[in-house]
Parts: structure tokens; sequence; C-alpha cells
């Protein structure tokens, strides 16, 4: 619209939204290319993310322990809320969307954020029979225990995981020096998408780089180590030479292929869906 800015759009402009904005605008694009039928929310806190996947969804089920949650359906039409603890409530619907022969085609896990809490909705979403070809995302996979929990389920070993990419858009480590959450590591999305059809030998994952949870827990005790209280940084050996230029074009080649295939993973599975 004439005079509008970013800073006006949806999706920068809520306040009550506790994901970064290259979170938001990520999640965003996601929405936009699948365009969920039915789709799911665990974790729900100020309907931020709630909001948006409800603008791009025909349904959506959203999951929290917190009754107050319920008071966004007002706002949010296409919601349904399940008001309890997601260890009961999300199968229990998932069976009920399976027997009805319904399909998830989104879901958003931002609930439980323990090491068991985060395997019991990852396992319930996976296993389930009414998420076949399912686009899902993790909020905070930079943080220690939710990551734990994500990597022990060794998800690209799954039969149905055609894509798996826990540091789809990287988290954060808190500086040292904060009053509450000091060299706490949060936010992070990761991304995994669901394909029982006939898949490759192995899924979509992005193996040639470092774990960013792993590199944060290498940095907070670099800055724990009273000897190494300095600015972190990493300097070439001496006689290091110059990086090629053929060496930086094939990185960038790299980066672009990496992008290309989630695309066209995501690509796929949008175009099995609608036959």
């Amino acid at each position: 619209m004439p005079g509008q800015t970013a800073f006006d759009l949806a999706v920068i402009s809520d306040p009550l939204w506790q994901m970064t904005y290259g979170e938001r605008f990520a999640l965003e694009g996601l929405l936009t290319q699948v365009q969920p039928a039915l789709a799911i929310e665990m974790g729900t806190a100020g309907g931020g993310s709630l909001r948006r996947i409800g603008a791009h969804s025909r349904e959506v089920h959203a999951f929290d322990i917190v009754p107050e949650v319920a008071e966004l359906a007002e706002e949010i039409k296409n919601a349904t809320f399940h008001i309890g603890d997601s260890a009961t409530m999300l199968p229990q619907v998932l069976a009920e969307f399976a027997a009805a022969d319904r399909h998830v085609d989104f879901a958003l896990v931002d609930g439980d954020h323990s090491y068991e809490g985060v395997r019991r909705d990852t396992l319930a979403i996976v296993d389930s029979d009414a998420c076949r070809r399912t686009v899902m995302v993790f909020h905070d996979t930079a943080n220690d225990e939710v990551r734990a929990g994500l990597e022990s389920l060794d998800l690209p070993s799954h039969p149905k995981v055609a894509l798996c990419m826990w540091d789809f858009v990287p988290g954060y480590l808190v500086v040292k020096d904060h009053p509450s959450y000091g060299h706490a590591a949060w936010n992070g999305l990761g991304l995994v998408v669901l394909d029982d059809t006939e898949r490759a030998a192995r899924p979509v994952v992005m193996d040639d780089r470092y774990s960013v949870a792993e590199v944060y827990q290498r940095v907070r005790r670099v800055y724990d180590d009273d000897s190494s209280d300095r600015e972190l940084h990493v300097a070439p050996a001496p006689d290091a030479p110059p990086v090629p230029a053929d060496a930086k074009s094939a990185a960038r080649t790299a980066a672009a292929a990496g992008a290309g295939v989630i695309l066209g993973a995501v690509a796929a599975l949008l175009t099995r869906r609608k036959r």
C-alpha cells in the first residue's frame, strides 16, 4: 500500500512474537509456499506465529497448556485451541485426523522445551498417519536441551524424513554479562520435510558445516575461561596463502546449491501433495 514501510508489515510489527525478524520471514516464506489446508502449532504464547499460520492456512489447531491462549479465538477465527498437556492431547487429535483421512500439511513445534518434551511432541507428529507429507518447523533449535532432544531422535534415519536441517535459521548466544540469560543459547529454526513416498537412499541434510549448537557450546567455554577473557577471533596462520578466487567461487556455488536443494525438496513435496 502507498506510504507503507517494511515496519508496517505484520511479520515485523507484531509485538507479541518471540521470533527474530529472520525467523519470522523464513516462516512467512514457507507458509506462502505451503498454503496449508490443515496446520498445527505446538506452543502459542502471545500468538505471533499463530496469527501468520492462520493467515495462510484454511484451518489451524493450536496446542498450549495456558488457558488464556484460547482468548485468541476471537481474533484468529480459523483456529481451534486445545488447552492441556500435549503428551495426551496431541496424539489424540492426530489420531482423530488420521481416522478421518485428514492430512497435516504444516506443523510448528515450539511447545515443551525440555529434552523429553520435545522428543515426545516430535515423535507424535512424525509417526502419525496424519502426517505423511508434512513441512515441520522447530523453534529454539539452538537451545542446548531442545537441540539435544531433537538430535537424539536421529530423524535422518526415519523412513518418512526427506529433509532435516536443524540450523535452517541459526539461533544466537546471549552475551555473558546478561543479567538473566547470560550465555544461554536461544532461538533458531529447524526444518524437517516428511514424505512417505519413495525417497533417495538418504535424506537431504547439510553435513558440510558445523552444528551451530556445537559452535556456541565451544564459544561459551572460551568466554567462561578466566584466562581467555578477551574478544574471540580466529586469525589465519602467519604464512597462510590467500584464499584462491576459484575457491571462493566454489563456496558461493555450494551455498547456492544448498538453497536450491531446500527449495527443490519443498517444491517436490507440494507437487505430490496437490496431485
